[in-house]
């Protein structure tokens, strides 16, 4: 349906269309963690949960939407402008007949393993993780299969995919416990098996889809295609690079399972995995929304050789998450205390919760700018096919992450684990940025940090404006002011005034939301020439 849209107008309809239904997805998924902190709070039992979905989530980043999808997106966007349609979806069929084999295997190895490992020594995540491991058959399939529609055009049902999943986890675990009275440990296994149930949903939805846009896979003798063998040269070295982040996540979830112990109870991960979604929601909403949209256009920029034009979108892109990403971090901030007290303090989650998930908040938040840039600059990579650089960095980053993860997390607690996080994420955007330069000298970031001074000073007279209401205001009013209330004062009037000061200063990002027709307008009089 965006077909016959310019570049400019594509990717910021589809920026929107998918950050719409990513903040549906979003509101459901703040929905489910309200579920979970009024039934489990930041109890052992929730930290094992967190640690055995951590299993379907590893598979889903390599084979789905991280690696295989990232790998296979330009592969088949060349595929269908070079040989068609039709061959096109015979390489699909044959891409996803191999991952299904594979995940398979992968499944019958791990769940042998627990088996045996249980028999030694049991532990409620080994026992959960044996539930949840199915998952990433249905996950992976999903997202590689979300690509596909990517290409085609369709966002809207990639996008739709985690609604159902927070659907069915939130009607699993209301029902287990209204309906059938379940608590803890038994709760938690219907939360399982609603996982595995919305797996299901989400392979057919997707296949309705597929067929709605005519591109169903065909299934068939492909095991011999070239372009599975250039899609499959190209995830190795993704693999390692997206491996490697899922191996900085797994390792602070399990650095706060074995130190963080609160009254000889793991709360590490409980901790952890209530922040990290409140500082994944802006990111999630607007940052992974915009370099989805804009990635089937870096690779057809990058397809057709337009080096000057890939350069201009990479550097909009930055500019324009940075315009999302500065506000939103220090917002955060100063909401953090107000924010968790207001979603998550009922049923057992009391104001020792909120103190400790605030404070991870506020460290997490610190990276959020990076978060953002990363993101694009990673897909900029991809879009010419140079999987190795960002794979290379990112394997590098994991032995920072662990040596600041221990460093931090005995003064620090949970605490250290988010400082961590920010601080890597920091150190690795600017190393993508720094070798990207070199692989495309078009992009100068001295121009994109430039045209990031306008949406810098809004940001500060923002912070400015919340620092009074905190420390003047809401501090010395007469009555005491709800956390509810203080939430809603300084989102408003933080949001409010960063608005009005972008709009002052002219800020370029902000005429790029408002009129999608200039976003991603590429300029070029000649081949090495940008405007």
């Amino acid at each position: 349906m965006l077909q016959g849209m310019p570049d400019s107008g594509r990717v910021v309809a589809s920026a929107r269309l998918i950050a719409g239904l990513t903040l549906c997805s979003r509101v459901l998924g703040l929905l489910r963690e309200c579920v979970f902190s009024h039934f489990f709070s930041i109890s052992e039992l929730l930290s094992a949960f967190r640690i055995a979905f951590m299993a379907p989530n590893l598979a889903r980043r390599l084979f789905g939407e991280g690696a295989l999808s990232s790998a296979m997106i330009p592969t088949l966007t060349e595929s269908i402008e070079n040989r068609g349609e039709q061959q096109s979806r015979r390489f699909v069929g044959s891409l996803l007949t191999v991952l299904v084999v594979v995940l398979i295997v992968i499944v019958v190895v791990a769940e042998t393993v627990i088996v045996a490992w249980r028999a030694v020594q049991d532990d409620t995540a080994l026992h959960l993780a044996g539930i949840l491991l199915p998952y990433m058959i249905f996950i992976c399939t999903v997202a590689v299969a979300s690509g596909v529609l990517n290409v085609r055009g369709h966002f809207a049902a990639p996008a739709a995919m985690p609604i159902v999943l927070n659907l069915s986890i939130i009607g699993g675990t209301l029902g287990g416990a209204f309906l059938a009275d379940l608590r803890e440990l038994e709760l938690i296994v219907v939360l399982c098996i609603s996982v595995l149930v919305a797996g299901v949903v989400q392979l057919i939805v997707t296949g309705v889809a597929l067929k709605a846009v005519s591109f169903y896979p065909l299934f068939g003798r492909g095991w011999r295609d070239p372009q599975i063998r250039t899609v499959l040269k190209l995830m190795a070295p993704m693999m390692i690079g997206l491996s490697a982040v899922q191996i900085n996540s797994l390792a602070d979830y399990l650095i706060a399972y074995i130190f963080v112990v609160e009254e000889g109870k793991r709360v590490g991960p409980a901790v952890l995995g209530y922040a990290h979604y409140l500082y994944q929601l802006p990111l999630g909403v607007f940052g992974i929304a915009l370099a989805t949209a804009v990635f089937p256009v870096l690779s057809q920029r990058a397809a057709q050789g337009d080096h000057p034009g890939l350069a201009e979108l990479t550097g909009r892109g930055v500019r324009l998450g940075s315009f999302i990403a500065l506000p939103a971090a220090v917002g955060l901030i100063f909401v953090a205390q107000p924010l968790v007290a207001t979603l998550y303090q009922h049923g057992e989650f009391d104001a020792a919760s909120t103190k400790r998930v605030a404070g991870v908040l506020v460290f997490y938040s610190l990276g959020m700018p990076a978060y953002f840039a990363q993101h694009i600059i990673v897909r900029a990579f991809y879009a010419m096919k140079d999987s190795r650089t960002p794979a290379r960095i990112a394997t590098r980053m994991v032995g920072i992450n662990f040596v600041m993860n221990l460093v931090l997390v005995f003064p620090l607690q949970e605490r250290g684990l988010a400082l961590a996080t920010a601080v890597c994420a920091m150190i690795q955007v600017v190393w993508l940025a720094r070798k990207l330069r070199r692989t495309l000298p078009q992009l100068v970031w001295g121009d994109v940090a430039t045209q990031l001074i306008k949406p810098i000073i809004a940001t500060v007279i923002m912070a400015a404006v919340l620092v009074a209401l905190v420390f003047g205001v809401l501090t010395t009013a007469s009555i005491e002011v709800g956390s509810t209330i203080q939430l809603i004062v300084l989102v408003v009037i933080g949001v409010a005034v960063y608005a009005l000061t972008a709009r002052l200063l002219r800020v370029q990002e902000l005429q790029m939301i408002l009129h999608r027709d200039r976003a991603f307008e590429v300029k070029s009089d000649t081949p090495d020439t940008i405007r």
